[in-house]
């Protein structure tokens, strides 16, 4: 019968120990999730910052490219003309 007993408390303390474990678990997951969080909202304003960043960098290409041809303005109507008259062709070519 004492046998029973301490086989019987032996597999009540591991009960609570395997208890107290999970509890341990729960609360540590509950941490790892709200940092998974954390991390995916900053994840979502870096990359939203990256955008704005390409954006700009997008206008300022632009504007690199816009002042290089005020200085070659000449070289850059020809061109123009050049595609303008491609264009015209085209048409005319669909037209027939």
């Amino acid at each position: 019968m004492e046998q029973n007993v301490t086989a019987l408390d032996r597999l009540k303390n591991s009960v609570q120990e395997l208890m107290n474990r999970y509890q341990q678990l729960q609360v540590i997951n509950t941490e790892l999730s709200q940092t998974v969080t954390d991390l995916n909202h900053q994840l979502s304003a870096k990359q939203e910052e990256v955008e704005a960043i390409n954006e700009k960098y997008k206008v300022l290409k632009m504007a690199k490219s816009l002042e290089g041809a005020s200085s070659e303005n000449k070289e850059v109507k020809l061109k123009i003309n050049e595609m303008v008259r491609e264009i015209d062709k085209c048409i005319a070519l669909l037209n027939k």
